[in-house]
This record gives C-alpha cells, structure tokens and sequence, in this order.
C-alpha cells in the first residue's frame, strides 16, 4: 500500500507514521514544511528512515502540485494544519488559509491528477461544533456545526471542501472529526506537556512549586493520541465516503481532575494558581462526544487517562534526566 501522510512531523503525524510502519508491506511517504525528516522525537532513527520524505507547503498551488505529480498514493491521511485554538485568534487568516484552503489544494490537486482510487482522510476537529448545551450532549454527528473560534471555523471549511469532493465522485474522501487529545510528544503549547513539564522543572528544585493555569473549569473529552491514531487507520479502511466520524472517547473530564492527577503523579505537591491572562477570549464549557459511529467500525479506545498523564510526565522528567523517570 502506497500512504502518505501529510504534518508527518506534528503530534499526531509521528504517532500515526509509527502505526502504519508495523505493516511491512506499506510503502510511507510523509511531508514536512521543507521536506526533512523530523528530529528525533516520537520516532526512532530507524523508524524516521523507513519514511521517504517531502516537501509540501499546502498554501502553495505550486508545492501541492509538485507533491501530486511526483508519486501515486493509495491512501493519504491530510494531518497538515494549524492545529492551535490559540494561535487561531490572533491569526484567523492565516489559518484559515492552511486549514480550509489548504486541504481544498489538496483534494482539488489530487482529484485533477486522476487519483480516483486514492482514499483521503481527512482530520477536522470537535471545535466545529462550538457552544453545544450539556442536554444535547454527547453530540452525535448530525448536530448542526457552530464554531465559536476561529480555528473551528477554519475546520469547518475544510469539511465543506471534503464533503463536496467526496460528492463529486471525483475522490473518496472520509473526514475525522477529532476531539482532545493527548500524548507523549506533545507540542508544550498544550495545557497537559505544559504542566508536565513545569511539574518536572519543580521536582529538581529549578522552580517553585506553583502550578500557573488558565481556566480549569472546562470539561473536554479526551483520548491518548495512540488511540486517536488506531481510529484513523480504522477510518481509512472502513469508513464510508462523503460521512464525519467523532473520534472521541464519549467521556468528560474536568481539567481540573485532570491537573490535580498530573501533580499527584509528580509527586511535587505543586499548589495550583489560576491566572486569568491565560484564558482564551472564547471557551467552551463543556464539550463530550458520541463514538458510537465510530465503534461500530470495530474501534474502541483502550488506553486510560491516568496511563497518558503518566507517560507525559515521564516524558518530560526523563528530558531533565530526572532518577525514575520513564
């Protein structure tokens, strides 16, 4: 099987590479920015080696173009994206253009090629969905989107373009309607491999024992990114053309519970401060998914929270050398 997977080098993208890499008989492809292999991270030496690399800026007609016509695929998983609610608001435009555009380059480039066998998945997100009342939760598929973010509003573009492709005939296209997630190689602009790595600081005495937060009151719906990346693969090969799978785990955790677990895992006995400057201009209270669409593919999640707080943090102690780490 011919596969490519585009933000290879992001969080997810390392994570999904290293699933599709137990299959012998794949044939990975990847894309980075510029083309080279990522730095040693989530993939080993041997792993990075085994995937040939690409270019691709997906706001270039020119660099998506190149990428189409120098190879065949069979499947491509579109994990290219901007992938920060944050950085969303102070530059709507910009993603916007990665994200809705982007993937709308894509599809159009491959449909123009003639890649008619080729299966796409692409990943959007639950930001789609925007302010949905706890009594209508856990929202299923069929909920009218409403995002309330920038960023989800750029996702929601990129499903618009996906659907209509997939409509078209032109190219079979499936969409992943992503909730949170979490995991070891996690970019430090996220509130988990954040802590983490503060509660690590705070162990080898390099910094007080006080745990700034933003708002911890929202409830999300969480899996580990090593689940999330097994729902792709499922969705790649049974999910039907032209449908939106939630790729979640049906649960709601307070991030609240969730920070308190992580110090307790630290041992630290950090005290917890909320800082109101980190607090987005919009945040959704409460947001928790049906994957009963999902699991009726034969997916089901099966890794617990604690397991991913855990790996976090030893993630991050191990980064300082810290004894027990790991």
């Amino acid at each position: 099987m011919r596969i490519l997977v585009t933000g290879a080098a992001g969080f997810a993208g390392q994570h999904l590479l290293r699933v599709l890499l137990e299959d012998p008989s794949n044939q990975v492809a990847g894309t980075t920015l510029d083309g080279s292999s990522p730095a040693e991270g989530t993939l080993s030496r041997e792993e990075r080696g085994r995937v040939t690399w690409h270019p691709l800026d997906v706001t270039s007609d020119a660099s998506v173009g190149d990428l189409v016509a120098s190879a065949s695929f069979d499947r491509v998983y579109h994990l290219a994206g901007q992938s920060s609610v944050g950085e969303s608001f102070a530059n709507p435009m910009a993603t916007w253009e990665v994200n809705a555009t982007g993937t709308l380059r894509l599809l159009t480039s491959l449909a123009r090629a003639g890649e008619r066998a080729c299966r796409v998945l692409v990943i959007s997100s639950a930001e789609v969905y925007g302010l949905v009342p706890v009594e209508a939760q856990p929202v299923v598929e069929s909920r009218a989107p409403a995002p309330v973010t920038p960023y989800g509003a750029s996702k929601l573009g990129a499903e618009a373009v996906s659907l209509q492709a997939a409509a078209s005939g032109s190219i079979e296209v499936v969409i992943a309607r992503s909730f949170n997630h979490a995991g070891p190689g996690q970019d430090a602009r996220f509130i988990f491999p954040s802590m983490a790595r503060q509660l690590a600081a705070m162990s080898d005495g390099g910094a007080e024992p006080v745990l700034r937060v933003g708002n911890l009151e929202a409830r999300r719906d969480f899996l580990d990114v090593r689940d999330v990346v097994r729902a792709y693969v499922r969705l790649m090969e049974t999910g039907k053309s032209g449908m939106t799978y939630n790729v979640c785990s049906g649960e709601s955790h307070s991030l609240q519970e969730l920070v308190e677990e992580l110090v307790r895992i630290s041992d630290t006995g950090a005290r917890i401060e909320v800082d109101p400057e980190r607090f987005r201009p919009v945040d959704i209270p409460e947001l928790r998914g049906s994957s009963d669409r999902l699991r009726a593919l034969g997916w089901n999640a099966g890794i617990p929270m604690r397991r991913t707080l855990e790996d976090l943090y030893g993630e991050a102690a191990g980064a300082r050398g810290l004894a027990g780490a790991g």
